[in-house]
């Protein structure tokens, strides 16, 4: 089994991240594309806005639903602490013998990786698949291989549709509509704090 792993914060999950795991689970043949939201990013653990978790975990579920091969888990979630992807790797790995681990991720990140936790594990786990991003960003310090994703950069980020809604600005052809009519629902990013529910 071919098994790709998006995860992220998705704050909010967009069409630009839906859009990567269906290309990326086309060009490279993945029977399933598993999205993984963080329960605390290693690199926004000083993020005091971040979204609680529940709620980013029910746009993600919204976006997938329907979706092909899709499918999400709570297992970053259910750690109490930092998320690291090595460590997610390695119980997916454990979880799943013999199934092929394939890390989707945006060449902003790949950029930085090299200050991830085990890095040269990290590679040794998992085949790096990697989508080119707005900017530039300074080449990933890593003899590895890695495998590009051949699709158009996406236009815009979670930090710009968060700043959009908090602005009143509109950002239909951005979200799932699914994902925007929950965000109106429970009042997220606007200036107005979250809602209690978690419906």
């Amino acid at each position: 089994m071919k098994l790709g792993i998006l995860g992220g914060t998705f704050d909010p999950i967009h069409n630009g991240h839906l859009a990567l795991g269906k290309r990326a689970k086309e060009q490279f043949g993945l029977d399933q594309v598993l999205f993984i939201p963080a329960f605390i990013p290693p690199h926004k653990a000083s993020r005091h806005d971040l979204t609680p978790a529940p709620y980013r975990y029910r746009m993600v579920e919204l976006a997938i639903a329907g979706q092909p091969g899709f499918e999400i888990s709570p297992m970053e979630l259910n750690r109490p602490d930092i998320s690291y992807t090595v460590d997610t790797l390695r119980l997916l790995e454990e979880k799943n013998p013999g199934v092929e681990l394939y890390l989707i991720l945006g060449e902003d990140s790949l950029a930085e990786i090299a200050g991830w936790q085990e890095p040269e594990e990290i590679f040794k786990l998992a085949s790096l698949l990697a989508a080119h991003r707005r900017g530039p960003y300074p080449a990933a310090t890593t003899a590895r291989k890695i495998l590009w994703i051949d699709m158009p950069v996406c236009a815009y980020a979670s930090s710009e549709i968060r700043r959009l809604i908090h602005e009143g600005q509109p950002v239909t052809s951005m979200l799932p509509p699914a994902v925007e009519a929950y965000i109106h629902q429970m009042k997220l990013y606007q200036k107005t704090n979250h809602g209690n529910s978690l419906s």
